[in-house]
Formats: structure tokens, sequence, C-alpha cells
């Protein structure tokens, strides 16, 4: 087999710095072959955690929401940016409680994963979060008017089919959850908030 080597960096240069949303920076680098490139893009871009929390009664938490990248309204999970230095499964679970009040009894962590592979940017850190219960009020924000939904399996997946959930990143997540055997490849061990032991692959209710 071809061993795949790293490009080398010869130059870097920064064209727009937005901090925290934003930075642009230019490279020239070098391919194993010997080729150049002098204007190779680069995002740097706040990474943030996505949550499939699911209630004790086994229905889904998603708002109807809209995202101006996309222009549209549409269905997404509970989830945010984090904050600098923050644990991925801290972000996740801060994330949950401030927008819809809500803990949960057990969290899978599915991985994080890079979400545009050429130009870098953001990693989407996945969870797997179950037994939620409402602890305290959601906290607004200004910026997004969201109405909560409880949904079942099946009427989450027809809101899927109605092309409602368009983000590449929450329909990965679906998949992860509800396709068990990718589901048991990625995920990491649950962390349980109750003493006894939580499984969080059980079949979608």
């Amino acid at each position: 087999m071809t061993r795949h080597r790293p490009w080398t960096v010869l130059d870097s240069r920064d064209l727009v710095d937005a901090d925290p949303f934003l930075k642009l920076r230019v490279e020239t680098v070098e391919l194993p072959d010997g080729r150049r490139i002098d204007d190779y893009y680069q995002l740097d871009m706040p990474s943030f955690a996505c949550v499939f929390a699911e209630t004790e009664d086994g229905r889904i938490v998603v708002y109807r929401q809209y995202r101006h990248g996309t222009r549209r309204v549409g269905l997404v999970f509970p989830g945010g940016h984090l904050s600098p230095g923050e644990d991925p499964l801290d972000a996740a679970k801060r994330e949950l409680l401030e927008e819809t009040g809500m803990e949960a009894e057990a969290w899978t962590d599915l991985g994080g994963y890079m979400v545009n592979a050429n130009q870098g940017g953001a990693v989407s850190h996945m969870f797997h979060a179950t037994g939620c219960r409402r602890v305290a009020e959601p906290l607004s924000d200004d910026l997004e008017d969201t109405e909560i939904l409880h949904l079942t399996h099946d009427e989450l997946l027809a809101g899927i089919g109605r092309g409602e959930m368009h983000l590449l990143t929450q329909i990965a997540l679906v998949s992860m959850v509800w396709q068990t055997e990718i589901a048991r490849a990625v995920a990491q061990p649950p962390t349980t908030l109750a003493t006894a032991p939580t499984n969080a692959l059980g079949d979608p209710a």
C-alpha cells in the first residue's frame, strides 16, 4: 500500500480575524511529490457539541429554529459552541441545560468529526443523552426564536422525510444513534449521573 504523508506548510498568512467566530488564512503548502500550492485557504471556527437527547419516556428533544446560513427554518438538536479550553462533554451538558432546562441520566460520546475536510473549520462533537428530565427553565437567546419539541421516533423520521432536518451534522447524528452497528463502533463508554449503570445504546423507542 502507498504510504500517505502529510503536506508541509511553508508559509501561513492571516487574512481575516473575526475571533472567536471566524479566522481565515492562506497557506503555502508543499505536497509529498514536490508540487507547491501558494494559495491553499484554511478556516478556523469554534468547535461545537451536538446532542441527540431522549427523555425518560423515549421522546427526542429537538428545536424548530431559523438558521441564517441556510436561510431556512428546520429541526435541529440541542448544542452549541465550546468555550476556549472546555471539555466537549462539559459543553454538551451545559448547552442541554441552558437550551432545554434538562439534565440527562447517561451520556455516550459518539466522537468528534471535522466539518470540512479541505479547509478545516469546526469539529462537531456528537453525543447521545438518555433519561433527560427538566430541572430548570431554559435560558432564552435573543438571536434565536426557538420552539422546543419532544418528538416520537416516527414524528422525527417523518420530519426528516419532509426535509425539515437539512443540516449534515444533524442527519449524521441521527444515523449514528439509530444505526446500531455505527453506534457500537464509534461509542465511548457511557457517563452516568446515577450510581447504577445505564445502557445508552438501546434500540430507539
